[in-house]
């Protein structure tokens, strides 16, 4: 399965050229959005309607419910006890100050055997081996 960040999904909405050439050669079936990437999507929206002035408080909120109404459309997958143990592997062997969200990711990637679809790569680089990792956005397909 390919689980993808926070980067591919935003590249996903725009309707980016490279992605949808990926997306023609992947059964739907085998994307997925890590729970993590859910929570941070939905933080952010929820955020920016909580916070935003009166002029701004309509976009806000359209914007929250249309990134509902996309996540809604992608299969979830949750960080559970095999990525908990990964992470703690993780932790305890890479000596770099990851982004949380990220060793998150890399921990349910290996967990899973699955490959993490980022532009971002250089962010999992020392926490995936080259095969768990694919750039959709960079990268056409083979």
């Amino acid at each position: 399965m390919y689980l993808w960040d926070t980067h591919i999904l935003r590249h996903f909405a725009s309707g980016h050229s490279t992605l949808r050439e990926h997306l023609q050669r992947v059964a739907w079936a085998e994307i997925a959005l890590p729970s993590v990437v859910v929570a941070e999507v939905v933080r952010g929206r929820a955020d920016y309607a909580l916070k935003a002035t009166p002029q701004q408080s309509p976009l806000a909120h359209r914007l929250l419910l249309d990134t509902l109404h996309l996540l809604h459309t992608f299969t979830w997958l949750a960080f559970d006890q095999d990525s908990a143990a990964e992470l703690l592997r993780l932790q305890r062997s890479v000596q770099t100050r990851k982004r949380y969200a990220d060793a998150q990711i890399a921990a349910m990637a290996l967990a899973g055997h699955h490959i993490v679809a980022t532009r971002n790569q250089a962010h999992f680089v020392d926490l995936l081996p080259p095969a768990q990792l694919a750039n959709w956005i960079d990268e056409p397909p083979r």
